[in-house]
């Protein structure tokens, strides 16, 4: 099986068969999308479930691993990546954050944590970091901050894509380590994103860079990764032990254990075909949940728990299967040049 995503590599990795196919990669998008709706849903009762919002980190990894594969050959070219990322991932993002900017103006308690000014809704538009009226550091749609962080990770991508591909990771590794020190900057920007949750990309990309040169993990190695990384969640979950300031390390060295493991068991045994395809979905998935969530907490409301819980997860999986199928891929190729084949779309990019 040929993953579309390879589609938009460069011809040099076309041509390597081990990098033809990332089914773990989408399997771990569909776990780490279905932990953040979780997390969503149970922040309607309480913050029991706080650990699910490891899933953001986890799609971090993932992100730097699939935008390096997919963006570092010989044949990369700057405009083309930037667009492509661009039209992958703002139109609907677009779309969505139009729909709650309007919800949030006819129903101001649908999304209470939701405020509107004409000066947020146009830094959310374009991906820039800020404080919302409220002084919180999130955008019209409050998961899109993640986006955010995302948006600096592309451009500097593109950036080191002008550069003699030798000294492409070199470059990004460096951007990325220099704007964490900025965020250490006075006055410090740690919380508007320049903070050390960017190296949770350079985990990712490090990742494609040792398997651009041959050195993989054998599965038995990835096996024991995987359940340590995973492990490590569960008992920072059980245990309440929690430290956001830490949270780059905390989270993100698990969340890296498990990409590499995933990665490692590829060859040894391909997961669920309904979890590869939820995976496709993740992204729509993504932006649609806050709102399916609230939907299905305003419908039935939230006690019992055993109900709201499952009833808003599936109902926000059910709404973004939809949104991925009957929206998102047609605006991808609208924006791409036309209605036709759906060639060239990612599928395993956030």
């Amino acid at each position: 099986m040929r993953d579309p995503a390879i589609q938009d590599a460069p011809t040099a990795a076309r041509d390597a068969p081990a990098r033809s196919v990332f089914t773990s990669i989408q399997a771990l998008r569909a776990l780490a999308a279905l932990s953040v709706v979780v997390f969503h849903a149970f922040q309607w009762i309480d913050d029991r479930y706080w650990v699910g919002a490891a899933g953001v980190d986890l799609f971090f990894v993932i992100s730097g691993f699939i935008i390096w594969t997919v963006g570092a050959g010989p044949e990369s070219r700057p405009a083309t990546f930037f667009w492509r990322r661009l039209t992958r991932v703002a139109p609907a993002y677009w779309l969505v954050t139009g729909v709650v900017a309007v919800i949030a103006a006819v129903w101001p308690m649908f999304l209470p944590q939701v405020s509107l000014s004409p000066r947020h809704l146009i830094l959310s538009l374009l991906f820039i970091q800020h404080t919302d009226p409220n002084g919180l550091v999130f955008p019209v749609l409050p998961p899109g901050w993640s986006l955010n962080y995302e948006a600096v990770f592309y451009g500097l991508f593109t950036l080191t894509l002008f550069a003699p591909q030798r000294a492409r990771f070199a470059l990004l590794i460096a951007g990325l380590c220099a704007i964490v020190a900025f965020g250490f900057a006075d006055p410090p920007a740690y919380g508007l994103g320049a903070n050390p949750m960017m190296l949770q990309f350079a985990a990712g990309a490090w990742l494609a860079w040792r398997r651009e040169r041959g050195r993989r993990i054998e599965p038995g190695a990835g096996l024991v990764f995987a359940a340590l990384g995973a492990t490590a969640f569960a008992v920072m979950g059980v245990t309440h032990f929690r430290n956001e300031f830490f949270r780059p390390l905390l989270w993100g060295l698990p969340a890296l254990m498990i990409v590499a493991g995933a990665l490692a068991l590829e060859a040894w045994r391909a997961p669920p075909r309904w979890l590869v395809a939820l995976g496709d979905a993740s992204f729509a998935i993504y932006l649609c949940h806050l709102v399916t969530v609230a939907a299905t907490a305003h419908l039935i409301g939230v006690h019992p728990v055993w109900l709201f819980v499952p009833a808003a997860t599936l109902a926000s999986l059910a709404a973004g299967i939809g949104f991925h199928h009957g929206i998102e891929r047609p605006l991808i190729r609208l924006c791409r040049g036309g209605w036709g084949s759906p060639r060239g779309l990612h599928r395993a990019s956030i």
